[in-house]
């Protein structure tokens, strides 16, 4: 019975000390047991082969080109549409002119040098004197511009008119800079049809960067609110939530504005051309301008350190008279007077 019984003791020790081994493994944590350690390499396999299978895929030419074709496809239509919307906007025609505020004036037309008809308000003040110009930005018109000048009335005559493609004046696209240059130089000569010698201007956005670039001398006395100093930074502004994959929606605009409307965005650069006016010019731009924003003005200025720069606090886009209301008044009024004789 002993020689029966210690062999089976023997045993059942065996299976205990393999039992705590088995524990101890488990909590030491490197040594696994058998069917574990199987089915963990057999997992790894699988794994690893799909993945290989996946890099292969991702890393085919075939795969790659058609990955490659396709975001081709993505910026070209998004470029376009973009390019679009922006060059044919929706006309803005408001329901507001000089009659609304007792105010007597003239519906005006007239021509431009490539044909096209432009409409435009003229309002007289009592007695002779000066006349600003007074153009509107982007892509509204004349009657949206009106209550904000009116200040100007009190001293001057005011002549105001729709660019091309915009408001009551014909054209079937915008050149945001380019072409609108030939509006303002003929709303110019339709003053001096009518023997107005003293011209000043006021601009704001569009309307300011398009009176900079005109570089007319017969604006004696420019004041320009929230301008651009380039187009390309306002088309990278545009697409400047994309971050760094904006560069070739940037190239794809520059392109179609090449291939359609055929001009160089490079060219619609107020900051290479206000060097070289001569009139008096003050830049206004509000702080916090979100559209075009007050690094435009600082690169003006830089250009053109004998102009008159005032950054209103606070103010975005179309907020500078808003926000300070008497201040602005106060300023372009005196600027003026001081400039236009």
């Amino acid at each position: 019975m002993r020689s029966f019984q210690l062999p089976l003791e023997g045993i059942h020790r065996r299976k205990q000390l393999q039992i705590l081994n088995l524990k101890t493994d488990f909590q030491a944590g490197p040594k696994r047991p058998a069917f574990l350690l199987f089915f963990s390499e057999k997992h790894g396999k699988i794994l690893r082969k799909e993945t290989q299978l996946k890099m292969a895929y991702l890393f085919n030419p075939k795969n790659i080109l058609s990955v490659l074709i396709l975001f081709i496809i993505m910026v070209g239509g998004m470029s376009s549409y973009a390019f679009y919307i922006s060059v044919c906007p929706r006309r803005f025609i408001s329901g507001v002119n000089p009659s609304h505020f007792g105010l007597k004036y003239e519906k005006v037309s007239f021509k431009t040098e490539d044909g096209l008809t432009l409409k435009g308000w003229f309002i007289p003040k009592e007695g002779k004197g000066s006349t600003i110009i007074v153009c509107h930005g982007y892509p509204f018109d004349k009657g949206n511009i009106l209550p904000s000048s009116l200040f100007l009335h009190k001293k001057y005559n005011l002549f105001l008119f729709d660019f091309r493609a915009m408001g009551e004046s014909e054209g079937r696209y915008t050149t945001v800079g380019y072409h609108e240059k030939k509006d303002l130089l003929a709303a110019i000569d339709y003053l001096r049809s009518r023997g107005i010698e003293s011209i000043g201007a006021l601009g704001f956005s569009l309307g300011g960067a398009v009176i900079i670039m005109t570089h007319s001398p017969d604006i004696k006395a420019i004041v320009s609110d929230s301008s651009y100093a380039t187009l390309d930074l306002m088309i990278h502004s545009l697409f400047r939530h994309y971050h760094f994959l904006r560069y070739p929606f940037v190239f794809t605009v520059r392109l179609l504005s090449r291939m359609v409307l055929k001009f160089d965005t490079s060219s619609v650069s107020p900051v290479d051309i206000i060097k070289e006016v001569k009139s008096p010019i003050l830049l206004i731009h509000g702080e916090r301008d979100s559209q075009i924003p007050v690094k435009n003005a600082y690169l003006l200025h830089e250009a053109a350190p004998k102009s008159e720069l005032w950054i209103v606090p606070g103010a975005d886009h179309g907020e500078a008279q808003a926000l300070a209301t008497m201040e602005y008044e106060r300023r372009v009024l005196e600027f003026f007077k001081k400039n236009l004789r």
